[in-house]
């Protein structure tokens, strides 16, 4: 996870997904669901939104890195976080699992979460 532009109003953090050799392609569309923020472990309390065209489908798989952007409301209240929880969607719904990325960031209430988008 890395800091991204910020826009008027908003932070924004990148998460960048890779898929080791020998994993087969997917198809991933929309933004990642059930997001959760933590730090040292522990829930910030802050539930994400979503945001973004949640229809395109993207491929994901050695070779093909996708990216999607987590956006934070700049003057609320925030928490500081070092690690995100969320569930990956493909066209057909949810794929079972919890994915996990780390990096310090604040989120806030009203963040969102965007849609998956190919490259890193």
């Amino acid at each position: 996870m890395t800091r991204a532009d910020n826009t008027a109003g908003h932070s924004h953090y990148r998460v960048t997904l890779t898929a080791p050799r020998g994993y087969e392609p997917c198809e991933l569309a929309g933004s990642p669901t059930g997001a959760r923020f933590l730090n040292h472990g522990a829930d910030s309390g802050i539930t994400a939104g979503r945001y973004g065209d949640q229809e395109t489908a993207v491929t994901f798989g050695p070779g093909h890195p996708v990216h999607f952007d987590i956006q934070v409301p700049s003057g609320g209240r925030g928490a500081p976080v070092d690690e995100a929880a969320f569930t990956l969607q493909a066209p057909g719904g949810e794929i079972p699992g919890t994915s996990f990325a780390e990096g310090t960031f604040t989120v806030a209430d009203g963040t969102l979460v965007g849609p998956v988008q190919q490259g890193a």
